[in-house]
């Protein structure tokens, strides 16, 4: 095995281990982590393709544009409507809204975009860490 595999592997065990383990504030706090790590990943892609070294790039970011749809889905769907009223409902608009740019931010390889996502992420991160260390 490889040290790259091997670094896989572990960040794989390590990372289900922190889920298995988190509270549910936690785990919204771990998919917005990982929301901006792979835009992260996503906008590197877009910028190594521009620059025409496209190596795995075009496929290293759909699957990282895919994994943010996924867990904004999650996040989406984990709203409680009902209960959260007005901040649930505008939660609910501004993740179907990042979807959408999201999706344009892949088909045009735009990483002005994805900069926009990820200021988003930013800030719902820091509200959402904010109500975590209050213990809410």
């Amino acid at each position: 095995m490889n040290s790259r595999n091997a670094m896989a592997q572990y960040r794989s065990v390590h990372s289900r281990g922190a889920v298995i383990e988190a509270s549910p504030t936690r785990l919204i706090q771990l998919a917005l982590e990982q929301i901006l790590t792979q835009l992260s990943v996503a906008r590197g892609c877009m910028e190594r393709i521009r620059a025409g070294r496209q190596t795995h790039d075009v496929i290293d970011k759909g699957t990282a544009v895919a994994k943010v749809n996924g867990l904004l889905g999650e996040l989406a769907g984990s709203l409680d409507l009902e209960r959260g009223e007005a901040v649930a409902q505008n939660l609910l608009s501004l993740y179907s809204y990042m979807m959408t740019r999201l999706t344009l931010a892949n088909l045009n390889n735009d990483a002005a975009i994805i900069d926009e996502i990820a200021g988003l992420v930013r800030e719902i991160k820091t509200g959402w860490d904010e109500v975590v260390s209050q213990g809410l």
